[in-house]
């Protein structure tokens, strides 16, 4: 019931609370999720009477009821942290929503005048996404060792997940190692790259790309943890060997003998038309109570690829061949074809005339234009290049001779845009 406001007085309000119960649902913590379930509702606002009368407004109510899950590398369930007296260290906990819905985190470390600190302390993660949140350790007094939990909590109702913080003060001779720098009790591991990147894949192939780890150590055996994270991890594999057999698998782990090199394989399977992108994390293991040394290999490819042909030509087995007639020293003779891009994506072409099929004598342009030379060639798109050729004198007292070979060269055009 809500009276009537008399003249001169400010109207009442009536504040209605809408509550939505979500179904209760078992589902076990290694269930595959769905997508999260939405749930849609109305609500009429009229007048209570005896007669009908018109909605004066209707409001529309939509919820989602989901699990909210998050994951946290098993290794990384305690968290040492070593740091001398007035200096800071940082290492980063990954969380991912590994559940269906949105989720709201608290992320705290209960207590006052701890060393130990997290940023952010808040968090919104969607689903699939990851974000690393740092813990830092900032010791003012050679006797700051301590312990403490941190507690990241799923708003309004949980769950609540547990991290164990250890942070310990060292002298400065044993610096604790940190990604690009190194100390005696833990070598460097070296790799002979810094990134792996995959050009044009097309879809529903695979390519196999490598790189080589060095244990730079002279009597250390290295164990490492490699794992393959990221927003397209899926598309990336390792290819690792057990026993006498090949598998693929996103993480493995690894020994290193001292001044050993090994070889790791990256498979990449593109899975739509796009840049995919991910990152190889390379973790040291087992080294007493240090914390583990992360280092990470960036990741990246393209699904798709161009593919070039060319039309109004004569097919030879590994080549096309066009003929210009009636050849008169002085007087240019032009012979137009096309350029046609029957792939998925799009291409980056140049033109180059060459007086030799060896490619070793490049064609003066007084003799040979090539109208234009360099052009991108979206996917299913064709380009006409005309050939303008002007002969010489000797040129033009033969019926036929090769006057000139010309080459297309052709790659992919996004990913010339990312390296050049």
């Amino acid at each position: 019931m809500m009276p009537a406001s008399s003249d001169g007085q400010d109207p009442e309000f009536l504040i209605i609370w809408v509550l939505f119960r979500s179904p209760k649902k078992q589902i076990t913590s290694s269930e595959i999720l769905d997508s999260a379930e939405e749930f849609l509702a109305r609500v009429d606002i009229e007048v209570d009477s005896p007669n009908p009368t018109p909605i004066i407004k209707s409001i529309s109510l939509r919820a989602r009821a989901g699990v909210a899950r998050i994951h946290a590398p098993k290794d990384l369930q305690t968290m040492h942290l070593l740091a001398t007296v007035a200096s800071s260290t940082r290492q980063y906990l990954p969380l991912k929503n590994a559940g269906n819905i949105d989720v709201c985190l608290d992320i705290k470390i209960p207590g006052q005048g701890s060393r130990l600190s997290v940023d952010p302390e808040k968090l919104f993660l969607k689903p699939g996404e990851e974000y690393e949140v740092a813990v830092s350790f900032t010791p003012e007094d050679p006797g700051a060792c301590e312990e403490r939990i941190l507690k990241i909590f799923v708003q309004p109702f949980g769950p609540q997940y547990e991290v164990l913080l250890k942070g310990e003060v060292i002298s400065s001779g044993n610096q604790s190692l940190t990604p690009g720098s190194c100390c005696s009790d833990i070598p460097p591991i070296l790799s002979n790259k810094q990134f792996l990147a995959w050009g044009g894949i097309p879809l529903g192939r695979t390519q196999l790309q490598k790189l080589a780890l060095r244990n730079n150590s002279i009597s250390t055996t290295q164990l490492l943890r490699l794992l393959i994270r990221g927003q397209d991890q899926d598309c990336f594999q390792l290819q690792h060997t057990f026993g006498s057999e090949e598998r693929l698998t996103s993480n493995c782990e690894i020994r290193i003998r001292p001044k050993e090199d090994i070889c790791i394989s990256v498979l990449f399977a593109p899975t739509r038309l796009s840049c995919m992108l991910a990152k190889l994390e390379i973790k040291q293991l087992g080294i007493r109570s240090q914390p583990g040394v992360k280092f990470t290999i960036p990741l990246s490819g393209y699904g798709g690829t161009s593919n070039l042909i060319l039309d109004n030509v004569k097919k030879l087995s590994d080549s096309y061949m066009v003929t210009m007639n009636d050849l008169v020293p002085g007087k240019e003779s032009r012979i137009v074809f096309s350029v046609r891009n029957t792939g998925s994506r799009a291409a980056f072409v140049k033109a180059v005339g060459f007086k030799d099929s060896q490619k070793k004598i490049l064609l003066d342009s007084k003799v040979l234009k090539i109208v234009p030379d360099t052009f991108v060639l979206k996917e299913r798109t064709q380009e006409d290049v005309t050939i303008i050729y002007n002969p010489s004198d000797s040129e033009s007292n033969y019926k036929t001779t090769q006057l000139s070979t010309i080459y297309f060269f052709g790659g992919d055009e996004i990913s010339r845009q990312q390296f050049r």
